[in-house]
């Protein structure tokens, strides 16, 4: 026998008929009870299930039957209502037959349930219109069902089929295993702890879909009373938890958790835990565990149950830590109305402090949003904690906000952390917020010493910590409706607009709209005006056009001169910022340079102000009048004047497209943009006018006159006639440069002169208007251009070139002359350059191995003194344009050669480098114009300081003192370091100090040496305290006494007082110190000491740029000459560092010790 199951009724029939079977052969027994499904095992399930199937039963239908075997509701199908017709907007307080067919409407959606009578409009049918709008995307969900509700209803029956015919399921899976997880371990279950985990389980869904699992139904076993626990939890894999706390059943039972979605393929690991009661509640000793005993899903569910997990000990002597807590300080602190688009607003906060048991770890927090605002009427709902912000997680239904501090949050005994939740307000005008915390445990802290998760204690702040429903209340947030705040649109300049042309603007101004769409009935702008009175006529054809041109209210004519103009046009500001234009007509009397202004009150110039959404009445903001832009009449006018750039210059013949002359065409006073079609101008010449040919303008590098229009002069003539392509546009309030270029013919003669101006004729015509145009001419002649045959090219040292140094030995890239290059008539490009050495009495080419040019950081040349040439060229490898009557810098540097053993460069040699002017052809170049070669046309060589080059070199700096308090006793007068340089050692024989001083006096002092720059480790091979003189300086002993003309001098002894010099290691320092006793010392007093440098080399060798005679001075011989104030050596010798060797010299050019001496160091009480 074959059964044909032909619709729904049936399949139900059949369903019913086969689970009546199951009832009586026992397999399914109290079937109608709620906790019947407990009695089934899941292969009886299977087996029901199966059947249905076999005979044909709907999806649906056996998705019911799953449901009720497994204790779950089942889903129901809604009936079917005739569409409703609406005329009104309806809200609170509204009643009538269409209020009735909507509630019948949200009845049959499962969106209203009302035992009493339909009709009138309360706070449960808003609920339910929030619920449908929520449902349909209609924004904001406030309750208010106006014209957009309205429309999205029609929408949604229109879609809606008459009769239901079969549909297909969406692919979901259909089938869920579930198995034990790694259970935590037996321990103690103690009194006030929070989250004890019991239980682990993990579910998998199949591979055919995602799984939804809805709840967990979990029982308490062993010897343990359900007193122990006040609560239980459903923890997932990041100790998050799911749903609400739930407590015991009176059959031992509890149903955890919210819906979670499992992916296919994966699998998901989840905690039950407990919350335990108070002391008073926990009965020591007894033994306790949960066991799953279902997984409640729509899916077939897998596996063996009941799923154990732990079983624990109650305790209820161990006592953990402890927190309190209060309404934190940046708690609002009371009830407030925040408008939509309130960005950043404290909701709540909460203040924790730890006990003194153990320090405590802040692990997570629930916050429970309370009120009638869905989730996507909030937005950026971030947890503060020490001023960071921590993002939360929002559960399914949108109520719960959670954030898992990584890692936790230590709280040290006694200390306090402030928990608050901040965010931004985006919809939901007419609801409130309120971020409360349900449970105590939503509060998740731990302690550190036991690990154990802490229940929060009652507080003394009995205002906001409960122990009611509620464990935290939360100040409730309204939600107003939207705001809408106008502002000038700094995008519309105050300008100059046309007289007698419409659509000029007037003014401009943006909208922000925040929190729905704001409609504005009337707007009412007051008309200021300046200038003319009495010649105004109205102004016409006003508009609001928006940022895409399109009119959204008017036209409407103001009436008369300073009065107003009112836009009756409804405009509808969606939400966000938007920018709006007042456009008219001046009328045709309106005078000149006359003003316009417009200005609006927006709080009291904006009527019937209403939000789309709430039908709320909103006040526009700023109040006040707001004074937009001014504008100024003006008729079509521009002013031609002739540029003084380019100046009067010479230009070389054959030159193509040259600038002989800028014209400004100036629309800075014009009410609209002008057209010319022609520009006359001035054209003269003394000589021939023809050698300039295809003269053009250009407005930038646009040629304006091309093809037959190119303009080929013919004679002098004032009224040159230059006719443009297209039409010339100048748009108002800017000026417009035109270049005129021509061409010049090589057929002219040296001296010849051209220029070109404007006289007067131009004629325009406003571009809009087509009205003509006032043109005004500043009449010129022009800048006279005069002809040249070529170019020419002079070479002078530059005054960035370097002064005297010293240099060492091996050095590369030392910059010895700074050249400047001059052009006139036109740009050259710079072929070659003649060098000179012109230190030759002092120098050879033996000191330099190579001679290069540079153009800033590029390399454009080289030279090389072959032999013992003293010339050489350096022919340039990279371009190097010099441009016309302006300057090229280019720095040649040079390589030292070595000094030493078999090294080419000689010790104390003055090296320098110079341009060679006696070289007629040497320095040339090529004229950019005239193509021709160009030779220098300089009349005498450059004069360099040059490099003078040694083994090595010392430089000085100048230390700061410990102090420069003046007393009496030992002090230090000045302090300094001498470096050498990293080629060579340096040695010193001698420094040189003068001092001055008022009141106070020194007796003794002495110059003491150190190895370090904490003046801590002497020099060796002197004093053992480092000082260069075995007996000090006596000053009172002195011829003639000491004043600042004194030359103290102090040459270095060993402790045996035998002369001896200091050697300062290569890339080394040494550090010094000018030290004695001061007597005398009283305010006023001060002692002021300089160390002395050499103005000019030493003149002993007869030529200061002479090199001294084979080295044939020593150390005495150098200190005969005057400037002998610092005497060094650069240990150039074999017996380096003796005062008998030859190789020593004095401290010009040492750098950090001037010829004019170190700055003084001065002391002073």
């Amino acid at each position: 026998m074959s059964i044909t199951l032909t619709n729904k009724s049936i399949s139900i029939k059949v369903a019913a008929a086969v689970v009546g079977v199951l009832i009586v052969s026992g397999l399914l027994f109290a079937f109608a009870a709620p906790q019947a499904h407990a009695a089934l095992t899941e292969s009886q399930i299977q087996s029901i299930l199966s059947l249905l199937s076999s005979f044909g039963a709907d999806q649906g239908t056996i998705n019911n039957v799953n449901s009720s075997l497994r204790g779950l509701p089942t889903s129901g199908t809604p009936s079917s209502s005739a569409a409703c017709t609406f005329t009104r907007s309806l809200t609170i307080g509204s009643s009538g037959a269409d209020v009735t067919c909507l509630q019948t409407y949200l009845e049959s959606m499962g969106h209203f349930t009302f035992a009493g009578a339909k009709g009138y409009f309360g706070s449960i049918t808003q609920a339910a219109v929030a619920k449908w709008q929520a449902a349909n995307g209609v924004s904001p969900a406030a309750g208010y069902f106006g014209p957009l509700s309205q429309a999205k209803y029609s929408a949604v029956v229109a879609t809606t089929p008459t009769t239901p015919g079969p549909t297909t399921p969406a692919p979901t899976g259909t089938g869920l295993t579930v198995s034990a997880g790694v259970q935590p371990a037996n321990t103690l279950a103690v009194f006030n702890a929070a989250r004890v985990p019991f239980t682990r389980f993990i579910v998998t869904a199949g591979n055919d879909g995602d799984v939804v699992m809805n709840s967990v139904t979990v029982q308490r076993t062993g010897l343990a009373v359900d007193a122990n626990f006040s609560g239980l939890v459903l923890l997932d894999e990041g100790g998050m938890q799911l749903g609400v706390e739930k407590t015991l059943n009176s059959n031992h039972q509890s149903t955890l958790g919210e819906a979670v979605t499992i992916p296919r393929g994966t699998s998901k690991t989840f905690t039950v835990a407990a919350n335990m009661s108070t002391a008073a509640n926990v009965n020591g000793g007894e033994i306790g565990s949960f066991d799953v005993v279902a997984v409640n899903t729509s899916a077939v569910v897998s596996g063996s149950f009941p799923i154990k997990g732990a079983t624990h000990t109650m305790n209820d002597t161990l006592v953990i830590g402890t927190i309190t807590e209060v309404g934190g300080p940046l708690d609002p602190g009371a009830a407030a109305t925040k408008e939509v688009g309130t960005k950043g607003y404290t909701f709540s906060s909460i203040k924790v402090t730890a006990g003194s048991q153990e320090q405590v770890r802040l692990a997570s927090i629930r916050w429970n949003q309370a009120s009638s605002t869905g989730s996507s009427d909030l937005a950026n709902v971030m947890t503060i904690v020490d001023g960071t912000s921590y993002p939360t997680t929002v559960s399914a239904d949108g109520k719960y906000y959670s954030t898992v501090f990584p890692g936790g949050l230590l709280i040290d005994k006694g200390l306090s952390k402030e928990i608050s939740v901040k965010g931004d307000i985006v919809s939901g005008s007419g609801r409130t917020v309120a971020f409360t915390i349900e449970k105590s445990t939503d509060l998740y802290i731990t302690g550190e010493t036991y690990q154990y998760g802490i229940t929060p204690s009652t507080s003394s702040d009995t205002a906001r910590i409960t122990s009611g429903s509620i464990f935290f209340n939360a100040y409730t947030v309204t939600v107003s409706g939207g705001s809408l705040v106008f502002t000038q649109n700094t995008g519309v300049a105050s300008q100059n607009i046309a007289v007698n042309l419409a659509n000029q603007p007037l003014a401009g101004f943006k909208v922000k709209v925040e929190g729905e769409p704001i409609s504005v009935q009337q707007i009412v702008f007051d008309i200021a005006t300046t200038g003319g009175s009495g010649n105004w006529t109205a102004i016409t054809n006003m508009t609001i056009v928006d940022e895409n041109g399109s009119v959204v209210s008017g036209p409407k004519d103001a009436a008369a001169l300073g009065t107003s103009v009112t836009f009756t046009d409804a405009i509808t500001f969606p939400i966000g910022e938007h920018t709006y234009t007042v456009k008219g007509k001046l009328g045709s009397t309106v005078p000149s340079d006359a003003t316009v202004r417009l200005t609006t009150n927006p709080a009291s110039d904006w009527s019937t102000v209403k939000g789309q959404s709430t039908n709320n009445t909103i006040t526009p903001s700023p109040s006040g009048d707001q004074a937009l832009q001014t504008m100024t009449a003006k008729a079509a006018s521009v002013t031609v004047s002739v540029s003084t750039n380019p100046p009067s210059q010479t230009v070389v013949e054959g030159v193509q497209n040259f600038i002989f002359a800028n014209y400004q065409l100036d629309a800075t006073a014009s009410g609209e943009d002008v057209r010319f079609n022609t520009l006359p101008l001035d054209y003269n010449t003394a000589d021939t006018a023809t050698n300039l040919t295809n003269c053009m303008l250009y407005d930038g590098s646009t040629a304006l006159n091309t093809g037959s229009n190119v303009v080929q002069p013919s004679a002098t003539a004032s009224s040159t006639v230059f006719t443009f392509d297209t039409g010339l546009i100048v748009p108002k309030g800017t000026v417009k440069t035109l270049a005129l270029k021509c061409s010049i013919s090589t057929a002219g003669a040296a001296g010849d002169t051209y220029l070109w101006g404007y006289a007067t004729g131009a004629a325009g015509t406003g571009q809009t208007s087509g009205q003509s145009a006032t043109i005004v001419g500043n009449a010129s002649v022009g800048q006279t251009m005069t002809i040249a045959t070529g170019g020419t090219l002079t070479v002078a040292l530059d005054a960035s070139s370097p002064s005297y140094a010293l240099v060492a030995g091996g050095q590369t890239g030392v910059s010895l002359s700074v050249l400047k290059f001059i052009s006139s008539n036109e740009e050259i490009k710079l072929n070659k350059i003649a060098l000179q050495l012109t230190n030759t009495a002092s120098s050879s080419a033996a000191d330099l191995t190579t001679v290069t040019v540079w153009d800033g950081g590029t390399q454009v040349g080289s030279a090389v003194f072959a032999g013992s040439s003293l010339f050489a060229t350096s022919t340039l490898t990279s371009t190097v344009t010099v441009p016309k009557d302006g300057v090229k810098i280019l720095t040649v540097k040079g390589d030292i050669a070595d000094i030493g053993t078999s090294q080419p460069g000689t010790e104390g040699h003055l090296v320098a480098v110079d341009y060679d002017n006696d070289d007629p052809t040497g320095t040339s170049g090529t004229g950019s114009a005239s193509g021709s070669t160009i030779d220098r046309t300089s009349s005498a060589d450059t004069g360099s300081e040059g490099v003078r080059m040694f083994n090595t070199y010392p430089t000085f700096a100048k230390l700061t003192l410990p102090t420069n308090t003046l007393s009496n006793g030992t002090k230090d007068f000045l302090r300094w370091s001498v470096t050498a340089n990293q080629m060579s050692p340096v040695g010193i024989a001698k420094f040189t100090l003068t001092m001055s001083s008022t009141t106070a006096a020194v007796t003794t002092m002495d110059i003491f040496c150190f190895t370090d720059s904490s003046f801590a480790t002497p020099c060796s091979g002197l004093s053992t305290d480092g000082g260069f003189l075995v007996t000090d300086k006596n000053l009172q002993t002195l011829n003639g006494g000491v004043d600042s003309t004194t030359a103290l001098e102090f040459w270095p002894e060993t402790s045996a007082a035998a002369s001896t010099t200091i050697q300062v290691p290569a890339a080394g320092s040494r550090y010094f110190v000018a030290r004695g006793t001061v007597t005398g010392s009283a305010t006023g007093a001060s002692v002021s000491f300089q160390l002395e440098g050499d103005s000019t080399f030493p003149t002993v060798f007869g030529n200061t740029n002479l090199r001294f005679v084979g080295f044939a001075s020593d150390a005495g011989a150098i200190n005969t000459d005057a400037h002998n104030d610092f005497i060094w050596s650069p240990n150039s010798t074999t017996s380096a560092g003796l005062g008998t060797e030859e190789d020593w010299t004095n401290g010009y050019g040492v750098l950090g010790l001037p010829g004019s001496n170190m700055t003084a160091e001065t002391l002073s009480p």
